[in-house]
């Protein structure tokens, strides 16, 4: 065989190659998530069943919940309606997601880095931390004898001035794994609900009651009385994300997501759902 031909059969081989790749390409890499939601013109997306004001069961009209806001504002982004699934746990949101039963989560959710290996994350639409709920009569006085105020007490690390501290916190979350990190030779208890561990405050049987910031503010919405005799300490003491959930490493459905939260952050949009939800008591019933 002359040079010749050795290169034009060379160069016809090559020439099929590059043809082929296109149809390759194309049955490697699948519609995204967002695709899929375009063409059937329906978002789901899964919410906190047991997390109000991030979703409420039978809400006051006009107050569906955070969460349920948000999603209806991203459908109607997208141009399509809107589809709420309420679950509980983050394994079954993961798996929800995973197998298509839902797209989306919007749950008040943290980020975890374990959790980072089922789900992809959206950028954060709201910061949260570690807070207390602390029995006012706990505190040290000041000289005059008063209940010392949230001048001196701002955030829980500042409990840790405090000798016989006692904590009361819902177990195996973000909260209880500060607590023993940073209260270690302190009295923890630790309860399956968050509802339980409240029990122990307000029936005297530790100082703090320990949750995230989010969580404390709007606990105090829907009982105000606790302000009289339990001091807020929500100052931040670490960085909690609540994000969004969305398929594993689904990136053109993420982007498109992220550029929608920017957006709301961008006009105020975000913090007047915050302002709606835990700094005032309106929703509640």
């Amino acid at each position: 065989m002359s040079r010749q031909s050795e290169f034009l059969r060379a160069f016809f081989l090559s020439g099929f190659f590059f043809l082929q790749l296109p149809l390759f390409a194309q049955s490697k890499y699948p519609d995204t998530r967002l695709d899929q939601i375009m063409a059937r013109k329906e978002l789901v997306v899964g919410v906190n069943k047991v997390y109000d004001p991030f979703y409420i069961q039978d809400p006051k009209e006009g107050f569906p919940g955070f969460d349920v806001e948000l999603a209806k504002l991203y459908a109607d982004y997208l141009g399509v309606s809107l589809k709420l699934k309420p679950l509980k746990t983050f394994r079954q949101f993961s798996d929800e997601i995973s197998s298509s039963g839902i797209d989306m989560a919007l749950a008040g959710m943290s980020t975890e880095l374990s959790r980072g290996k089922t789900v992809t994350f959206s950028n954060p639409y709201l910061l949260t931390t570690t807070a207390g709920l602390v029995n006012k009569r706990n505190l040290p006085p000041e000289p005059e004898g008063n209940i010392v105020t949230t001048r001196t007490f701002k955030s829980i690390a500042d409990l840790s001035l405090i000798s016989g501290a006692t904590f009361s916190v819902r177990s195996n979350t973000t909260n209880h794994n500060y607590l023993l990190k940073k209260f270690d030779k302190t009295k923890i208890y630790s309860y399956l609900s968050d509802s339980v561990a409240i029990d122990a405050l307000t029936n005297n049987n530790v100082m703090c009651y320990v949750a995230d910031s989010l969580y404390i503010l709007a606990l105090l919405q829907k009982n105000p009385g606790l302000k009289a005799r339990y001091l807020p300490l929500v100052a931040p003491v670490m960085d909690e994300y609540i994000s969004a959930a969305m398929p594993l490493n689904d990136l053109i459905f993420v982007d498109n997501f992220n550029f929608f939260l920017k957006e709301l952050k961008r006009t105020g949009v975000i913090e007047e759902l915050r302002t709606k939800y835990f700094l005032n008591n309106e929703w509640v019933k």
